[in-house]
């Protein structure tokens, strides 16, 4: 906002050292509120755009030095100016705002493929699903990562998960019920794999919920199920 503050206060002056009329100093003045718009928030585009418009009446309208306008065009543009000021401003700041939640998106998607590459490379041993939820937590960047396996009744962890998060994990299993607790930032989701409970998963610290927890659920699901068929195979083979 003192950026924009700033450059106001040097279009004033130069206007009125100048005498530059009503027409070219809104022109400038906006020049001013767009480059704000672009930098900072809506809040502060919005005092610099009402700042401009308090310039523009005390120093550019007749009586000069006064809040007071008399003549009714110049009434006109100043609300005029103003309104066109704040539409920049909403405008502008929608657009960077969508912007900043696509470019989030991305990269929210870049981690999961990255991700799904790295489990895809692990080798489908005993191992697997200790190393599954270090992936995972390490490249989310989360505080904890837990993985329970229905089939085997066991709890893998990475990080360092709260007191109780795996007896939830548990719990959630059991129950088929996913969880949020938005204070802790802890998500809890019930794996599904043909119509049927295969486990649960917790996730401690994730960034983005809301567009994440289900492809990262789904992705448990299948180191599950690939952990389940790895196990089947070496059972089979030790049979023969």
């Amino acid at each position: 906002m003192l950026p924009g503050c700033v450059a106001a206060g040097v279009i004033t002056f130069l206007g009125f050292r100048f005498h530059l009329n009503l027409t070219i100093t809104s022109f400038l003045y906006l020049i001013v509120v767009v480059l704000q718009s672009l930098r900072g928030n809506f809040a502060s585009s919005a005092f610099v755009s009402l700042l401009t418009v308090a310039c523009l009446d005390f120093f550019f309208t007749q009586p000069l030095f006064s809040f007071e306008v008399t003549d009714p065009l110049d009434i006109l543009a100043l609300i005029a100016y103003l309104i066109t000021g704040l539409v920049i401003t909403r405008l502008t700041t929608r657009v960077r705002k969508e912007v900043a939640i696509s470019e989030n998106q991305r990269h929210q998607v870049d981690l999961l493929y990255l991700l799904a590459r790295q489990l895809l490379a692990l080798n489908p041993d005993d191992h697997l699903l200790e190393h599954s939820v270090e992936r995972c937590r390490e490249v989310f960047d989360m505080t904890a990562v837990c993985l329970f396996d229905a089939n085997v009744g066991q709890l893998y962890a990475a990080g360092s998960p709260p007191d109780g998060l795996g007896e939830q994990v548990r719990t959630v299993c059991c129950l088929g019920e996913d969880e949020y607790d938005g204070a802790a930032r802890v998500s809890l989701r019930c794996l599904h794999a043909a119509g049927k409970n295969v486990g649960a998963a917790a996730f401690v610290g994730l960034q983005d919920c809301e567009l994440t927890i289900g492809p990262l659920a789904a992705l448990a699901t299948a180191m599950l199920e690939r952990a389940r068929a790895f196990q089947s195979a070496s059972y089979s083979a030790a049979a023969e």
